[in-house]
């Protein structure tokens, strides 16, 4: 995947760096990458993050490996704050992690707290 991989358990990444580069169509104006850190976290299933490799899948002959999944707030160095919501992703047999959300969804909190409000009065 390109990331830097994170060897054995997968440990909080409160005060790592973070960088998104710019859209390709922004960078052409001269749109910049911005940079910040991960200063809150919060995982959907945090025993997986601390469990072993395994080796082999009994539920499929096409493992796709182990996906951890979280929220994470950054604080970006121009002072404002957004929210990331990521997946790490361990292969099967592998020993390491690697962030795996490269295409992520990342908001202020207003905008994930409309989510709810709208799907609960959309009629399907």
């Amino acid at each position: 995947m390109g990331f830097a991989k994170i060897r054995g358990k997968l440990t909080p990444r409160i005060g790592y760096p973070v960088n998104f580069g710019a859209p390709k169509d922004v960078a052409r104006t001269s749109g910049k990458a911005v940079s910040g850190t991960i200063i809150d976290e919060v995982w959907a299933d945090p025993d997986l993050n601390k469990s072993e490799p395994h080796t082999t899948c009994e539920a499929s002959s096409e493992c796709w490996g182990d996906y951890s999944f979280c929220a994470q707030l950054i604080k970006w160095d121009h002072g404002e704050a957004s929210i990331r919501l990521a997946y790490y992703r361990r292969g099967c047999g592998e020993d390491y992690w690697e962030y795996a959300s490269q295409t992520t969804v990342n908001a202020d909190w207003m905008t994930f707290s409309l989510c709810p409000k709208h799907a609960s009065t959309e009629k399907h």
